[in-house]
């Protein structure tokens, strides 16, 4: 097969690619009154590096020039590549790893970047930020104090607290005003929510299973607990420090105090219904089946 003369964007290699093209389909038109013809192809093409296959669609008529007269006019045709492409930004790898609804409105506002949806693209990342803070329990009146909320919770740190308030004015100039971004500031947008996404639900779950991560929360101590008591400790009369075995270290003394208070505070109101307290003091437990952590904690299953 041979080379094309030109290149075109290759989805796998990420770039203007060589291509071959495989399959050509040709039709022609014209409105003779008006001195009017036109012209579609319809290619099947393939990379001629990794050999990926795409649809390219062209389209070109006798009013397509471009140049001048000191230079000379030359024709050109419009091409379309399918499926479509970000032809600025990348998109979030692991995306799997994002709680199905942000993930859901994320491939949304992706796919209106692919064809130039710039208005919805905007909206799209600003409702992006939306789904997050919804998730994350961030309720306020409006978005910039949840978006300020996620900052002072510990979520963001204060740069990226600013950066989210780019996206908020951004969305809500294509929301409220009817103005259109240029692509280039929406490639910064999703290179800011790609960043926030990896920070949020991708990066420690890649760390987890490799690296030690530090609890410095409540909700991730009791999630670290839980997840430690094995079919062997039923029936057993077993401390938290047991059960944490080696894991113990990832807590500081001090929030490993507080956060096994309030751990006994909960077992003794109730909450899980596999333990009971045997000595409050020495925060022993009587183990009487292993935990359902799908319906206790769907934010890190």
């Amino acid at each position: 097969m041979e080379i094309m003369e030109k290149k075109y964007f290759c989805r796998t290699c990420g770039g203007l690619r060589n291509q071959c093209m495989l399959f050509e389909k040709k039709k022609t038109g014209e409105e003779a009154d008006y001195h009017f013809y036109w012209t579609k192809r319809f290619q099947l093409i393939e990379c001629a590096g990794c050999e990926n296959i795409s649809f390219l669609e062209s389209y070109g008529d006798n009013f397509m020039m471009t140049g001048n007269e000191h230079d000379g006019m030359e024709y050109y045709e419009n091409d379309d590549i399918y499926p479509p492409y970000l032809k600025n930004g990348e998109e979030l790898k692991q995306l799997n790893q994002v709680p199905e609804n942000i993930r859901r409105i994320y491939r949304e506002t992706v796919n209106a970047f692919k064809i130039e949806s710039l208005l919805l693209t905007a909206a799209g990342f600003r409702a992006v930020i939306e789904a997050i803070c919804n998730y994350l329990k961030i309720k306020q009146a409006n978005l910039a104090e949840r978006i300020d909320l996620l900052h002072s919770k510990g979520h963001l740190s204060k740069s990226e607290s600013k950066r989210l308030h780019s996206i908020r004015f951004l969305g809500n100039k294509a929301l409220h005003e009817i103005e259109t971004p240029k692509p280039e500031q929406l490639a910064i947008l999703l290179n800011i929510i790609n960043h926030l996404l990896g920070n949020l639900f991708i990066n420690d779950k890649m760390m987890r299973d490799k690296l030690d991560i530090a609890v410095d929360n409540y909700e991730e101590f009791t999630t670290m607990l839980l997840k430690l008591v094995k079919k062997e400790m039923i029936a057993a009369q077993i401390s938290i420090d047991n059960i944490l075995g080696k894991s113990r270290h990832l807590v500081s003394k001090k929030n490993y105090t507080d956060f096994t208070a309030a751990f006994v505070k909960e077992v003794k109101a109730g909450k899980y219904d596999f333990l009971e307290i045997v000595d409050e003091t020495k925060s022993l437990f009587h183990i009487k089946s292993l935990p359902d952590l799908k319906t206790l904690w769907e934010f890190d299953i």
